[in-house]
């Protein structure tokens, strides 16, 4: 990958980001740090001297000015190590004892401390250390210095500003070196990401999402779109189907309208135009009713935001629901009888209820066996109200069940059964809307459809114990 598009990724300017913070944090720890050692340093220097200075002003009261001396030569043998700085002088400021050759000249001042520069041999080098003492006026008008130099603060001072430059330097360096590597691999699984949403974009339809197995953010990002893709996969083959339904169910009906409407038009007799114009109109309804049946499916798949839900009596919804059929069953010789084992109340849109046992009841009349019977039952499982409509037709092989709950899907290939292939769809998204379990079985011989309610509403209150939710 191109140098500058890697330093682009987020990946990279988030890590360098975090290294920036880390060295601000380390320089800024190491600022507090220095400023406490200096502080500290000073204040333990500063008591110090003055104890140094006390004890040594005590010796000169008791001892004078020869005993003092002694003192002072004592502490600034060449065989003693230390920092300290001491100085006797008389009352012209003339050297009487010390480590320093001369009274310091007039430098800085803070009351009786004096800062100032001396020359001292470190590591077998002459360099300049500053200094800082305290001037005591000892009686008889004679001068004391007492101090310390600077050296071990100076090394002090050096080794922490050198371990915070390595400090930061690791740091930045560490930050830089996680963010290339944590960018690289990044970058990696978006490339492959994007490769193989190209290859789809080209055409291979089949290809998929990589997954590591790792379980990461990436896989279950691959997850979530390879399941997308086989979804839209799904819908496309389902759309392709339904067209070529549409395709097939309304040439047919339409070319017959055509032509009926084309002989109304011939020179006919009345009769035969009038009879044209009703066949017109009749496949004119055939049409509407294929399209309703698509629009209500729509508008069932839509949502249970569109629909007013209350307490419907399924028991009361059956006995509509078979009074209004018992002609068209009558028609066809097959009997209805229903069964209602105990009061079972839903929440849900009464209208769209009523649908679901109407399209069933019309299925099992159209194509139960003639003279057979349509058994209905209402009742409750585990709670659950459900409602069972079985008949004795030919059924519906197993391998098929799934099938013809998608649109335009019939079993009859050649169409020469009445009807659409949009009746089961329409109960199962309305099913689906109510939150309701729609199967399909055998009833031996014949089909059995059990539509089945995730909720019971109290009889006795009259409200709903578990509602539907969506």
């Amino acid at each position: 990958m191109p140098l500058p598009r890697f330093l682009a990724t987020s990946t990279f300017r988030l890590a360098l980001t975090y290294a920036a913070l880390f060295s601000v944090s380390a320089i800024s720890l190491a600022g507090v740090t220095f400023w406490t050692m200096e502080f500290m340093l000073a204040r333990e220097r500063r008591e110090t001297v003055l104890a140094e200075a006390n004890l040594l002003a005590e010796q000169f009261r008791r001892f004078g000015p020869g005993g003092l001396s002694l003192v002072i030569a004592e502490r600034v043998r060449p065989d003693r190590v230390g920092d300290g700085i001491y100085l006797l002088a008389g009352p012209t400021f003339t050297p009487l004892a010390g480590n320093l050759t001369d009274w310091p000249p007039t430098g800085e001042h803070e009351g009786p401390w004096l800062d100032f520069t001396i020359e001292r041999n470190v590591a077998g080098l002459r360099k300049v250390l500053g200094a800082r003492a305290i001037h005591v006026l000892l009686p008889d008008n004679y001068h004391l210095l007492v101090g310390q130099d600077m050296s071990t603060e100076a090394r002090l001072r050096s080794a922490l500003i050198n371990a915070s430059l390595w400090g930061i330097a690791v740091t930045v360096g560490l930050g830089l070196a996680v963010g290339f590597i944590a960018s690289r691999n990044f970058l990696g699984r978006i490339e492959a990401i994007n490769r193989s949403t190209d290859r789809i974009r080209a055409g291979e339809v089949e290809h998929r999402m990589a997954v590591s197995g790792s379980g990461d953010e990436f896989d279950r990002l691959s997850q979530n779109l390879n399941a997308m893709l086989d979804d839209i996969q799904r819908l496309l083959a389902g759309i392709r189907t339904v067209t070529d339904n549409i395709a097939h169910d309304l040439r047919t009906p339409l070319s017959r309208l055509k032509n009926g409407l084309e002989l109304a038009l011939a020179d006919a007799s009345e009769d035969e135009r009038r009879q044209a114009i009703e066949r017109a109109i009749g496949e004119s309804d055939q049409l509407l009713r294929t399209f309703s049946a698509l629009l209500a499916i729509a508008d069932a798949e839509a949502g249970a935001s569109r629909i007013e839900r209350q307490p419907v009596e399924l028991g009361a919804l059956a006995r509509d629901v078979v009074e209004l059929y018992e002609p068209v069953g009558d028609e066809r010789g097959v009997s209805l009888s229903l069964t209602v084992e105990e009061p079972a109340t839903v929440e849900g849109d009464r209208q769209l209820l009523f649908q679901v046992l109407a399209n069933l009841l019309d299925n099992a009349i159209k194509y139960g066996a003639d003279g057979g019977r349509v058994d209905i039952g209402v009742s409750r499982v585990d709670g659950k109200p459900e409602i069972v409509v079985a008949d004795r037709g030919a059924g519906i092989p197993e391998k098929d069940r799934e099938r013809v709950l998608e649109r335009f899907v019939r079993l009859d290939e050649s169409r020469t059964t009445p009807g659409i292939g949009l009746g089961l769809p329409l109960v199962k998204a309305i099913a689906h809307l109510h939150n309701a379990e729609l199967e399909l079985g055998d009833n031996t011989p014949g089909l059995l459809v059990r539509v089945r309610f995730p909720m019971v509403i109290d009889e006795g209150k009259g409200e709903p114990r578990r509602l539907v939710a969506r």
